[in-house]
């Protein structure tokens, strides 16, 4: 193991397993290093205030968030809402209109939440959860899907600061890309970023650790991340960004890609990471417009 992993291994450690976990020295840790593997999930749990950051009461909540997994499991069961055969993202789903929006319980369509069940199921795999782990597990699950998805719903209402904040930065990084840059102002690609993009999180880049590692810094308190993203995902689009002249045919082509190839996701992760540090990983929330 090199140097710097070891260190990180044991500052994550000791932020970790103290009796009092101290948040804002652990969001940014989080903000300058990737979160050790292993402690990624307790890591998440507390960034996200689902687990507690006092040792002393970590089983009662714990506990709590277990009843009200069952209450609201119970109730839908109950009322037949949740059959043996209902997935377990849209067991999720159902769970979390009940508990937010009663009104729209049953659900008629999922089309609306999409995004709501790619999340639960990515979140699923990060948590290598299925039907049979423990009741603990599943509630956490469930409990980290819907502060995820409501932070990325959050997200979607600052999408005007998002596109802003992409049109001026992409004017010093793609300094040496003027014909890309020339081709976007033209058809005014920055001020139509996908909504979905941010809906569900760039679940479009569909290798997970490299997700994962966008989605570490934003639940450590920058949005601002998303912006050298979105910066790197259209760059490593340029050929065929290039290759289309209709702007509608641009847009349509934005709001359907998906990037599988993993060497291309980590290579858009990681240079995200380092323009965000380079230019101002400090700036945790999109600037305001002038």
């Amino acid at each position: 193991m090199q140097l710097g992993q070891r260190a990180g291994q044991t500052v994550f450690k000791d932020l970790l397993e103290s009796d009092t976990v101290n948040i804002e020295k652990l969001k940014q840790y989080v903000q300058k290093q990737s979160i050790v593997t292993e402690f990624k999930p307790l890591c998440w749990k507390i960034l996200l205030d689902i687990k507690s950051p006092y040792r002393a009461t970590r089983r009662y909540v714990d506990q709590a968030n277990c009843d009200i997994y069952k209450r609201l499991h119970s109730t839908l069961t109950t009322c037949q809402i949740i059959q043996n055969d209902t997935s377990i993202s849209q067991q999720f789903l159902s769970m979390y209109l009940l508990d937010s929006h009663a009104i729209k319980i049953p659900i008629t369509s999922t089309k609306e939440y999409e995004s709501f069940l790619s999340t639960a199921n990515f979140i699923c795999s990060f948590l290598d959860n299925d039907n049979e782990q423990r009741l603990d597990v599943i509630a956490e699950c469930w409990f980290m899907t819907c502060k995820m998805y409501d932070k990325f719903i959050h997200l979607t209402r600052r999408i005007a600061f998002l596109r802003y904040h992409v049109g001026k930065i992409a004017q010093q990084e793609f300094v040496y890309e003027s014909k890309l840059l020339l081709h976007l102002n033209t058809h005014n690609i920055f001020v139509s970023i996908p909504e979905n993009w941010l809906k569900d999180g760039f679940q479009l880049i569909r290798d997970d650790f490299s997700l994962l590692n966008i989605w570490e810094k934003f639940i450590a308190g920058s949005e601002y991340i998303f912006v050298f993203l979105t910066i790197h995902i259209l760059h490593y689009c340029r050929g065929k960004l290039l290759s289309l002249y209709s702007t509608k045919e641009i847009i349509q082509y934005l709001i359907d890609l998906k990037i599988d190839d993993q060497a291309a996701c980590e290579h858009i992760a990681i240079a995200s990471v380092a323009s965000w540090k380079k230019q101002g990983n400090s700036l945790l929330s999109f600037p305001a417009i002038p």
